[in-house]
């Protein structure tokens, strides 16, 4: 048998490691939990049902989102030190106890609503960092930026079914509280298919035996990736446009549906995260962010052309293409930069960022387009090109200055020899 055979049954026999039964129940664990939530895309009708108006929608949304953020570095420290199932069954029980309470809520002025989405969003966030970091820790050598760009693109279907469910939903003739009634019995109901679907993936993994911890501020210290958390923000701060302002702007020039443009924007996102898997361990994780980003900042000038749903399709093409590119090459690229033992710290880290991206963006993009409109100048033209030239400006200092990224596997008698990384327990 010559060497090129070996290498192919070698390669084929990694494949069929990485693709196994355990990846295929993660896989759709991952989209049941993204079906959940994007069921509760009409989680405004809830709160107007209440009595409550937009500002209350963006305090409670904003109160369970900002939670989320600072239970993750808790999370990451919980993950590493008992292991992914458990905080990832934990986080999905969590989720669902938050989706019945929902149920007894009467007024959008209780401290009993704010509570709930905190515990949602808390939960959220821990079963998708659990999920990531376990497929991480599985994945052979050199290949966690794939299977975590493959996992993602489950997300793009999820994207898809939740929304079209609450769509049928809503287009029914019941009262408005039983239509809200099922929208949380459809998420509540995909929150137990991904409950049970982990339990599966997960089954026969023995509890990680707690071990000394030492402090999230000391690993981010002493593994951080660089300039990847500074992309990881750039990128929560564009991948968040389409899905909180495009509809004001579609408002604003005529354009009615926005149908097509998800559409659009999910498969080719799912295409291309598919066809383009191993592209960051190719080029390198730096160049596939810059590239994602660049691509994040170019989408943002094409809305100018839309006059017309289909001509959305520029942008949703070229969005669909950069948040194939970015997730993977961020998210993973970021995380492997952490040994495995602290690989949970290190994919909340990359979170993290993403999220305070997305924080910080959508008050400063709102009052951007609300001052230009006091200044009676054009809104959106100003506030695309000017987040465009910011991403740009990002991604090429990111390919200027970023060193390459390299896998930590385990590192941690070295980084102790050097008294690095003090055993201690927080």
């Amino acid at each position: 048998m010559n060497s090129a055979e070996v290498t192919s049954k070698q390669a084929s026999a990694e494949s069929q490691i990485a693709y196994g039964r355990e990846f295929w129940l993660a896989y759709f664990a991952h989209t049941s939990l993204i079906v959940c939530n994007s069921s509760l895309f009409r989680y405004f009708d809830f709160v107007s049902f209440l009595g409550g108006d937009e500002y209350d929608l963006g305090l409670i949304t904003g109160f369970g989102m900002a939670g989320a953020v600072l239970a993750r570095f808790a999370q990451g420290a919980l993950i590493d030190r008992l292991g992914p199932r458990m905080i990832w069954l934990g986080s999905l029980a969590m989720l669902m106890i938050a989706l019945v309470g929902h149920f007894f809520v009467t007024s959008v002025d209780s401290p009993l609503i704010y509570v709930l989405r905190l515990c949602y969003m808390v939960g959220l966030a821990g079963a998708f960092g659990a999920s990531i970091t376990s497929i991480s820790l599985k994945a052979p050598n050199g290949r966690g930026t794939e299977l975590i760009g493959v996992l993602g693109s489950s997300g793009f279907i999820g994207l898809g079914i939740g929304p079209v469910l609450g769509d049928m939903i809503f287009s029914g003739s019941e009262s408005t509280e039983s239509k809200i009634h099922w929208m949380l019995l459809v998420a509540l109901a995909a929150g137990v298919v991904a409950f049970v679907l982990t339990l599966l993936a997960t089954w026969g993994e023995r509890p990680r035996q707690p071990h000394r911890h030492p402090s999230p501020f000391k690993l981010i210290a002493l593994y951080h990736p660089g300039w990847m958390l500074i992309m990881a923000f750039a990128m929560g701060i564009g991948v968040i446009f389409p899905q909180i302002f495009l509809r004001g702007y579609a408002k604003e020039v005529g354009i009615a549906n926005l149908g097509s443009f998800f559409l659009i924007y999910a498969i080719t996102a799912f295409s291309f995260r598919l066809m383009t898997r191993k592209l960051p361990e190719q080029i390198g994780v730096k160049n596939a962010a810059s590239i994602g980003i660049l691509l994040l900042a170019t989408s943002l000038v094409t809305y100018l052309l839309a006059s017309n749903p289909w001509l959305l399709a520029v942008p949703a093409v070229l969005v669909g293409l950069a948040h194939a590119l970015v997730f993977p090459a961020i998210i993973g690229g970021g995380s492997i930069a952490f040994p495995k033992r602290y690989r949970g710290t290190g994919t909340n880290l990359m979170l993290v960022l993403v999220d305070s991206g997305g924080l910080v963006g959508q008050p400063v993009i709102g009052a951007m387009i609300a001052g230009c409109r006091t200044m009676e100048l054009p809104a959106y033209p100003i506030t695309f090109v000017s987040m465009s030239v910011v991403l740009g400006v990002i991604s090429v200092l990111n390919l200027r200055f970023a060193k390459p990224i390299i896998a930590q596997e385990e590192e941690l008698e070295m980084a102790e020899e050097r008294s690095m990384l003090p055993n201690e327990s927080v």
